[in-house]
């Protein structure tokens, strides 16, 4: 699995199904909900030749994650998070492509376990950033603090 902030512009449906017509949508609405309600709701923007997520208002981050299939590395999963607090870290929304999750598909992947892992990593290296707090759920999920 490899991580990158940059998509190219030519997979904005590929992104757009991901993040916003995601058959297990319904499963995880109360904390999509919470996280718009707080924080804002998530558009794609097109920079140049890449695509990001963007929330009005807000600086946020976008981390892809990429599964080695063929030619093409393939989109696995999303997460857009950003600084809430001197010392948080936010993750304000996620999404795996159904067949990498964990209920679904293939399970040995562990793509959000991955994602989550990556985004705490980077956590680690922002100066300041002693807690990530997650925006799904139905709340938000108290701090973990590393």
């Amino acid at each position: 699995m490899s991580f990158s902030s940059s998509l190219p512009a030519d997979r904005r449906e590929e992104l757009e199904t991901l993040m916003f017509f995601h058959p297990q949508q319904g499963e995880h609405e109360p904390g999509i909900n919470a996280s718009i309600l707080s924080y804002g709701f998530p558009k794609i923007i097109a920079d140049q030749d890449h695509l990001r997520i963007g929330i009005e208002g807000r600086e946020v981050q976008t981390l892809y994650a990429f599964l080695e299939r063929g030619q093409q590395k393939e989109l696995a999963g999303v997460v857009v998070y950003t600084r809430i607090d001197d010392d948080t870290l936010a993750l304000l929304h996620m999404a795996v492509k159904p067949e990498y999750s964990y209920s679904v598909g293939y399970r040995n992947e562990l793509v959000l376990i991955r994602i989550l892992a990556q985004v705490r990593s980077i956590a680690k290296r922002i100066k300041g950033i002693k807690k990530l707090s997650i925006a799904y759920a139905g709340r938000v999920v108290p701090r973990v603090t590393f």
